[in-house]
């Protein structure tokens, strides 16, 4: 059996081919019973329009693999439903918060496994990195204690228990065909608070140019997660999008020296390194939807290293915080990006 990688399927297919199979099936009523219109979807500069609003495909994790692996091939995502055990996903969650209680982050007698946001200034919890410096950002004790833990808490053994789930690893086996894999030691352990600021516009490969494009993302939510509580979206169909921009990149970058060329915060890239922070207008420009979607606890979505991502804030109706890890896979017997073998610090460069 091929392998995703020599198979080539990402890069093999043209931008019509791309066109002509995206979903019909994304639209209201078919997977989920919501109108978007009856949603509180917000963008960092404002309101999401509905009408450019769709919804994920939902895979049974029990659906054959050939049926998996063409929906992953036409997609660029593949969202399997309950494919991992609910029990240790829900005591990471629960184990996360308490780590994280010193820092204020929760409101006061709650249920830890809820993880119910204590309505605190929302900007004092935004991730460490990028953002908090293009914001300047001044961090207070209470703001300094909780990204001391945040970014601790990469090293922390309930969650690098967590990281070894062995579902995961034997479902990527069977998927991509891979016997030898890695899990890439630079994962990304991130809780966003209601209204604040989201994952910006961006896709993977930029950040992982240093290796070829062969790696699989999966994005492992850590607790149900609501339509409008700020789930992981896509840009409907991008895997071209992605490629198209990428070369755009690479033909400008004959200026840079070899290690300014493989960075995504080299000076012909965006300060941060996306593609953009406002969703709206990124989708507007392209013309594609946001796919957005509900998950549970379990659930895991995967995509390939081309596809547009990005969220919305997060406007849970419960207030909860929306905890998710992303998790990268590669071939350990073909060449990777050997940068991500480490463990994540803020502004590494990555």
């Amino acid at each position: 059996m091929a392998t995703m990688v020599e198979s080539e399927v990402l890069t093999s297919v043209s931008t019509t081919e791309q066109q002509q199979a995206l979903p019909k099936d994304d639209t209201y009523g078919k997977y989920y019973p919501t109108d978007p219109k009856n949603l509180s979807l917000e963008s960092n500069f404002g309101p999401m329009d509905p009408e450019r609003i769709g919804y994920l495909q939902p895979t049974s994790k029990d659906t054959p693999l050939e049926i998996m692996r063409e929906r992953f091939n036409r997609d660029g995502y593949l969202l399997v439903k309950g494919l991992l055990p609910k029990e240790p996903v829900l005591k990471c969650r629960r184990e996360y918060f308490e780590y994280m209680s010193p820092s204020g982050l929760l409101k006061p007698g709650t249920d830890t496994v809820e993880g119910i946001f204590s309505e605190k200034d929302s900007r004092k919890y935004l991730p460490p990195g990028n953002l908090r410096r293009l914001f300047g950002l001044k961090d207070d004790e209470e703001s300094e204690r909780y990204l001391e833990l945040m970014i601790s808490a990469h090293k922390a053994q309930f969650y690098l228990g967590f990281c070894e789930i062995e579902e995961l690893r034997a479902f990527i086996r069977r998927f991509a065909g891979w016997e030898h894999i890695t899990m890439l030691q630079r994962t990304l352990l991130r809780a966003f608070v209601p209204d604040s600021e989201l994952t910006p516009v961006h896709f993977d490969q930029m950040y992982l140019r240093a290796g070829p494009p062969t790696s699989l993302t999966a994005w492992v939510p850590i607790g149900d997660i609501s339509l409008e509580g700020g789930g992981l979206m896509y840009l409907q169909g991008s895997t071209d999008i992605g490629q198209k921009t990428e070369e755009e990149f690479s033909r400008n970058a004959g200026n840079l020296t070899d290690e300014e060329r493989v960075s995504a915060f080299n000076k012909n890239m965006n300060d941060g390194g996306f593609l953009s922070r406002d969703t709206v207008d990124y989708g507007q420009k392209v013309n594609r939807k946001w796919l957005i979607g509900e998950y549970e606890v379990g659930d895991v979505i995967f995509h390939n290293p081309w596809m547009v991502h990005a969220s919305c804030k997060n406007k849970d109706p419960e207030r909860r915080i929306r905890l998710a890890t992303d998790l990268r896979f590669v071939d350990s017997t073909k060449p990777y990006d050997k940068r991500w073998m480490k463990v994540f610090r803020p502004l590494d460069g990555l």
